[in-house]
């Protein structure tokens, strides 16, 4: 028997509900050791993430990669490059695209911080065996459409 979260039974036995809970308690938790520790968000490192995956790439196929809004993403952007982590180029073809590449420090701040993550997953998925975090995964994916971009949170 699993014990009760919210009491509410309508909650309790809404998979979306619950769902949001799970990934909201995660962000909280993320967000929170990522911001001490290297003084970014959880969404910032997704974005080094795709930069240090893709290389030097125009914003919009940052955002894309994101599954974000332009606007959501360009104020991501913004972060990073006070931060230090981005730096932007414009195209000598498209004096409009931004093209965006990790500096030094993003790197290094994205590596200290996937460190920092991969000791939280653990500890947050703690209470579930390898078989059940792979289905959660495989499920996720079944989820996620592809016409739906994330706005601001």
């Amino acid at each position: 028997m699993t014990k009760p979260i919210t009491m509410i039974p309508e909650l309790e036995n809404n998979t979306s509900f619950m769902l949001g809970l799970a990934y909201k308690q995660f962000r909280t938790i993320a967000n929170q050791t990522l911001a001490v520790e290297c003084d970014i968000t959880l969404e910032m490192l997704g974005a080094l993430r795709v930069l240090a995956h893709l290389g030097e790439v125009p914003q919009q196929a940052l955002a894309e990669a994101l599954r974000r809004e332009r606007s959501v993403t360009k104020r991501l952007v913004d972060n990073c490059i006070k931060r230090g982590l981005v730096e932007v180029h414009k195209s000598e073809l498209n004096k409009k695209a931004r093209y965006l590449v990790l500096t030094p420090k993003g790197v290094e701040v994205k590596d200290k911080a996937h460190q920092q993550l991969s000791a939280l997953v653990d500890d947050f998925y703690s209470p579930l065996t390898t078989e059940e975090r792979g289905l959660i995964l495989s499920l996720c994916k079944k989820l996620i459409r592809d016409d739906i971009f994330l706005t601001g949170e």
